[in-house]
């Protein structure tokens, strides 16, 4: 007659949970499947950001010889822009956040743009040196073209001048600075930016579905792997 083969589980439930945790901590932390899956995230988040910013409204006109270039009065705009751009890419940081305790806890953090734009503001790009046939070149006025897009919104920057249009006129070919008791000059309807609602904002908000979609994807994809 077979020997019947009896099996008895000494552990509580509650350990036996502990213990069940504590393997899935392991094979997902542990075993460098998060690790793994954020460093894909970052690059394939990068590359979406870098491409959403091209096809956004500001860099079109910006990178163009546009109505947008001639307001600005922006030399090499494009050439700007672009490495406005990458100083982004380059401040991106994607960080691991692990749980305490037991379980599969945990989650990550993004940074890019820092809330006061400082890592873009100080760049030389984001300034454009104001023609003047009075001044050496170490003394003209700096234009602050980006702080005004960031963070102006509709203030008057410039008063007793507005722009003029006309072709072949002014440094970018496009347009002229005309003065005028009663004129003023702010950031065209359209383009104007605040601390929260700029074209940098903008591209950011329209991302977050894609965020999670790449986050979930490389998670899964790592796991698999494991």
């Amino acid at each position: 007659m077979a020997k019947v083969i009896t099996l008895k589980i000494i552990e509580s439930k509650s350990q036996i949970e502990r213990k069940i945790k504590e393997a899935l901590r392991r094979r997902f932390v542990n075993g460098h499947v998060l690790e793994a899956a954020s460093l894909r995230s970052g690059i394939k988040i990068k590359n979406l950001f870098r491409r959403k910013m091209f096809e956004s409204i500001t860099y079109r006109e910006l990178s163009t010889s546009s109505f947008l270039v001639g307001e600005l009065g922006l030399e090499r705009s494009k050439e700007k822009i672009d490495a406005i751009i990458e100083q982004w890419v380059r401040s991106f940081k994607l960080t691991m956040l692990r749980g305490r305790g037991l379980g599969v806890k945990g989650g990550f953090r993004i940074q890019m743009v820092k809330a006061n734009y400082a890592e873009v503001l100080r760049l030389p790009e984001a300034k454009q040196r104001a023609t003047s046939t009075r001044k050496a070149q170490s003394n003209q006025t700096l234009l602050h073209w980006l702080d005004w897009l960031l963070l102006k919104g509709d203030t008057q920057i410039i008063k007793k001048f507005d722009v003029k249009f006309g072709p072949g006129t002014g440094r970018t070919g496009l347009a002229i600075m005309i003065g005028g008791e009663f004129r003023t000059w702010s950031v065209p309807p359209g383009f104007t930016g605040t601390k929260d609602d700029n074209f940098v904002t903008e591209v950011l908000n329209k991302m977050e579905s894609d965020i999670i979609r790449i986050m979930l994807s490389e998670i899964a994809r790592a796991a698999r792997r494991a």
